[in-house]
């Protein structure tokens, strides 16, 4: 069967993004092609759905933006390219030299996924192919190229400094095609100078900060995750709770203070071991019983879940080094939806804090007594009816009104497309 290929058929450019997994959690590249589609570009998207349980979101997505060409590769039940994928991953792996002659062998060097990506990837005619993977890099210039197109890479994190030691393979898989791309936009602000010292011949980076679209306050919220609203409520989400990441460092500070009118709830994938785990670090009832745990929500309910709570927890650490460059979209949130904000004392989050200190308290995440101390500064407000936490709610909110939201942020990522694909 001969296979469809998708032209630019508009006076509009057709802008193609690449994901290495499912869309809905990649909210930055979700802002960016509703963006570019409002803007009458035609829209394609490709990914792949690993996971069962996320595919609702994704279809939800979707639904809600029926502009897009979307090629979502369900993987997840698809598992002879998942067998004939990790296959050659290992192999290639292990025999880098002789991978390194052919493309398949690259393309496996990089990803089992590459695969179902390529199947789509190579029916799409763009005039800009923009990356969201270091991984998925050297097979989308190997496509850009075929078609004389554009290609734009985005730095979500600094992968090659994700782990403890340095990824060699991504440091070189960087080296040789950061500077291919005709544009790189990163999350962080300290992700230029980092970049841009450890490669030459790159394109200007551009920081695009991981904002979200201001929302109306809500009149009445409605409260899925709280039973009372008396309790000061500390929130924490991502796509997996696991260990590791600042949430027993604050346990720890909730055993220091015993009380029981602190609440600590934290929204994310979680297994029965994990949830064992953060419950044994408390050691009093009062605490263990203010810890709760919520499911994965979709992008449109968290803002809503998160706008429930009072403080939002913004617990990164400096190891690996890319902890301590990023600026992940937990702390924009929670701005978006009017919490007061701990956060842990990284490089790129003082940055920040320190130009917004009404916003509230930055901390050091391994200072178990400052902890508690700010923590219980917050609780202490919240059961005296004090403004200083309610002043911090109330700056956080208008900071997402007037500074931090896509309004401006993504004006910047439309000037860039404008100037590649005019």
């Amino acid at each position: 069967m001969k296979e469809k290929i998708i032209n630019n058929s508009n006076s509009k450019k057709h802008i193609c993004f690449i994901s290495v997994g499912h869309i809905s959690s990649n909210p930055r590249l979700v802002k960016e092609a509703t963006l570019i589609a409002q803007k009458e570009y035609k829209v394609s998207i490709v990914g792949v759905q690993t996971l069962e349980k996320l595919v609702p979101f994704d279809n939800e997505l979707i639904q809600n933006n029926p502009t897009w060409n979307t090629f979502l590769y369900p993987f997840y039940k698809k598992k002879i390219l998942y067998f004939l994928g990790t296959f050659f991953h290992h192999f290639a792996k292990l025999f880098p030299i002789l991978a390194n002659e052919f493309i398949v062998g690259k393309l496996s060097l990089s990803t089992p996924l590459w695969f179902p990506l390529y199947h789509s990837l190579k029916s799409i005619k763009a005039d800009l192919y923009i990356v969201h993977n270091i991984n998925m890099l050297p097979m989308v210039v190997q496509i850009a190229k075929q078609n004389n197109a554009k290609l734009g890479f985005d730095i979500e994190d600094a992968y090659s400094v994700t782990e403890k030691e340095t990824n060699q393979t991504i440091v070189e898989l960087e080296k040789k095609y950061l500077p291919k791309a005709d544009y790189i936009t990163c999350a962080s602000p300290l992700y230029v100078d980092f970049y841009t010292n450890l490669y030459s011949s790159l394109p200007q980076i551009t920081p695009i900060l991981n904002v979200f679209d201001d929302i109306e306050e809500q009149e009445n919220k409605e409260y899925k995750d709280r039973n009372t609203t008396n309790n000061l409520s500390l929130y924490w989400f991502s796509q997996t709770t696991g260990k590791g990441r600042g949430i027993e460092q604050v346990i720890e500070a909730l055993n220091l203070l015993d009380r029981k009118d602190i609440e600590l709830h934290l929204r994310g994938e979680i297994n029965k071991e994990t949830t064992a785990y953060f419950l044994d670090i408390a050691k009093t009832q009062n605490v263990k019983q203010n810890i709760f745990f919520h499911p994965l929500v979709s992008n449109q309910e968290l803002a809503l879940r998160t706008a429930e709570h009072d403080v939002g927890l913004a617990l990164e650490l400096k190891e690996p080094i890319n902890r301590n460059l990023c600026l992940t979209n937990k702390i924009f949130q929670y701005l978006n939806t009017g919490l007061a904000i701990l956060a842990s004392d990284t490089k790129a989050q003082q940055l920040i804090m320190k130009e917004n200190k009404e916003i509230g308290f930055v901390i050091d995440i391994q200072n178990t007594k400052e902890t508690a101390q700010k923590i219980e500064i917050l609780a202490n407000s919240k059961k005296n009816n004090t403004q200083e936490l309610e002043s911090m709610k109330i700056a956080s909110k208008n900071l997402s009104k007037i500074k931090y939201n896509w309004t401006i942020e993504g004006q910047k990522f439309l000037e860039i497309i404008e100037q590649i694909v005019p």
